[in-house]
């Protein structure tokens, strides 16, 4: 029997290969948090854990280290005879569609994706509101995904409103016309959701203006990388869905909401 030990840490990460990992591996108990089930289609059991704040949200198993260690006799003692795995990029994969376990009859035609995190605090986007508003006025009905710890108020419907947010927005992402992102976790489950995605870049195609800051708040680099279309959205797009690019939308919002219409429309 393998048991997936659970991966509490950031959603792009989990998306990009601890999700896809596990549907190859098909294990006999996949543990997750409360939510997830969407993401874990191939599961023989789901063993729910608690929810990790979203302030310690961070890139490596290693990083939830004391949570997982409190965790063991529990597992062990429901599955003593289990091997215990994790997972790690490298491993095969393999990618679905995620079907939420509780649907509302949720519709949009833009999902949005206003991260607000304290980690990582440059890449916060402070136009969401504002594209927001100017996509209603254009006729169209927005719904914004995300969970409450990790998102900006806007002036429409949320899935942080609903108790199981994340199955709010992949429901809502599954209808939109168009799901409008930064390089961040909501961006990846577009893909899996293969739905077309906007991305906003900063300055030319960055991921975001910066300075990149470790774990410990200490600054690494004083701008970011280039969003790594190839390597982490292509290589994922098992729908062949469109993915574009606003190479200046940090900078010029006009720009996002004219891409977002394009396609919406």
């Amino acid at each position: 029997m393998r048991v997936v030990l659970p991966f509490r840490g950031e959603l792009g990460l989990k998306l990009r290969y601890h999700v896809p990992a596990v549907h190859a591996m098909r294990p006999d108990v996949v543990c997750m948090e409360p939510d997830e089930e969407a993401l874990y289609p191939s599961a023989g059991t789901r063993y729910l854990v608690e929810r990790n704040r979203d302030d310690d949200r961070r890139e490596k198993y290693a990083k939830d280290g004391a949570y997982l260690r409190t965790l063991e006799p529990q597992l062990r003692a429901a599955f003593p005879r289990a091997q215990f795995v994790e997972t790690a990029p490298g491993m095969p994969e393999a990618r679905f569609i995620p079907e939420p376990l509780l649907r509302r009859g949720l519709a949009a035609d833009v999902v949005i994706c206003p991260r607000k995190r304290v980690y990582g605090a440059s890449k916060n986007w402070d136009g969401w509101a504002l594209l927001a508003e100017q996509l209603q006025a254009a006729g169209l009905s927005v719904f914004a995904g995300g969970a409450p710890d990790s998102s900006n108020p806007v002036p429409c419907p949320a899935a942080w409103e609903l108790e199981r947010f994340l199955d709010a927005t992949i429901e809502a992402m599954l209808v939109a016309r168009v799901v409008v992102a930064t390089d961040a976790g909501l961006a990846h489950l577009a893909v899996l959701c293969g739905r077309p995605l906007v991305l906003i870049a900063y300055g030319g195609g960055l991921v975001a203006p910066g300075p990149v800051l470790d774990s410990d708040g200490h600054q690494t680099m004083p701008i970011y990388w280039p969003i790594r279309l190839d390597r982490y959205y292509h290589q994922a797009n098992h729908m062949h869905a469109p993915i574009r690019v606003v190479p200046n939308g940090w900078e010029r919002p006009e720009d996002v909401l004219a891409a977002a219409l394009e396609i919406a429309r």
